[in-house]
C-alpha cells in the first residue's frame, strides 16, 4: 500500500496509476507534505442522472434573485451553473438532445 508519493514519483506517475488509488494519498517533498492527490472516480451514470432530475425539479419555480439577495450576507454567491447540461459538460458527456414529438 502507498503511503505518500514523493515530488519526483509524482511526474512519472500515470493517470491510470492515480485512478487505481486507494483514496487520498500526501504528496512529499522530503519529509514535508506540500499537497493531497485524489483519485476522481466516475459516477454511476444512473444515479447522477436520478441526482440530476431531482434536482432540476425542486429548482421550478425558484427565485433565484431573492435567493442570491438572501446568501449574499455570506459572502460571494457561488456562480457555477449546476444544471443537468452543465455537469454533463464537466464529466464529458454530451447532453441527450429532446426532440419535440408530433
Amino acid at each position: 500500500m502507498m503511503t505518500h508519493i514523493s515530488i519526483r514519483d509524482l511526474q512519472k506517475i500515470s493517470g491510470e496509476a492515480i485512478g487505481a488509488l486507494p483514496g487520498p494519498t500526501p504528496v512529499k517533498s522530503g519529509e514535508r507534505t506540500v499537497g493531497l492527490l485524489i483519485p476522481l472516480k466516475a459516477a454511476d451514470p444512473a444515479r447522477l442522472a436520478a441526482v440530476l432530475r431531482r434536482a432540476e425539479a425542486l429548482s421550478k419555480g425558484r427565485d433565484v434573485r431573492a435567493e442570491d439577495a438572501a446568501l449574499a450576507s455570506f459572502g460571494d454567491v457561488d456562480p457555477v451553473d449546476w444544471s443537468a447540461a452543465a455537469v454533463n459538460a464537466l464529466t464529458g458527456k454530451p447532453a441527450k438532445s429532446r426532440k419535440a414529438k408530433r
